[in-house]
C-alpha cells in the first residue's frame, strides 16, 4: 500500500517535509514503512502550491492506521497554516493543524482513506426475479 503525504501552506514546506520524515523514521511502530521524499508539481487554482511531500510504502496489516495517527500527531504540533494533503489511490484528504488535534477528525481521515469504493458488480450478485425490487 502507498500513501503520499504532501505539505502545503507556506514557503517552508521543504523544512516541514524533512521534519515529518524524521518523525516517521523515529517511530518504532513504523519500522516497516519505507519513506521517500517526492516533489509534486503545483496545482493551478489551488490556494497554495503543494511543493514537497513523502511517499510512504508499507504492506497490509494495520500499519495504515498507525501511519495516519503518526502524521496527524506530527501535524498537531505545527503552527497554523501548515496543511497536509494525504492521498491513497484515488482518494485525497486535506487536513490542517486544527483538524489534526481532534481525535474524531483523525479517525474520520483514516476511514476516508481506508474505505473501499463500491463495486459496480455488487448489485448484480444479488438474486433477481424475486419481485421485491421490481
Amino acid at each position: 500500500m502507498q500513501i503520499t503525504v504532501g505539505v502545503a501552506g507556506d514557503d517552508r514546506s521543504g523544512a516541514e517535509v524533512a521534519s515529518l520524515k524524521r518523525a516517521l523514521l523515529s517511530d518504532p511502530d513504523l519500522r516497516s514503512v519505507e519513506v521517500t521524499e517526492v516533489a509534486a508539481a503545483g496545482e493551478s487554482g489551488a490556494m497554495s502550491t503543494l511543493t514537497d511531500g513523502l511517499l510512504l510504502a508499507f504492506g497490509a496489516g494495520g500499519v495504515g492506521a498507525t501511519v495516519v495517527q503518526a502524521v496527524c500527531t506530527w501535524l498537531a504540533g505545527r503552527r497554523p497554516g501548515v496543511r497536509l494533503r494525504v492521498t491513497r489511490g484515488d482518494r485525497t484528504v486535506e487536513i490542517d493543524v486544527t483538524r489534526a488535534r481532534n481525535h474524531d477528525e483523525v479517525l474520520a481521515l483514516y476511514r476516508q482513506l481506508d474505505s473501499q469504493p463500491e463495486s459496480p458488480a455488487r448489485p448484480s450478485a444479488e438474486p433477481t426475479g424475486t419481485g421485491a425490487d421490481e
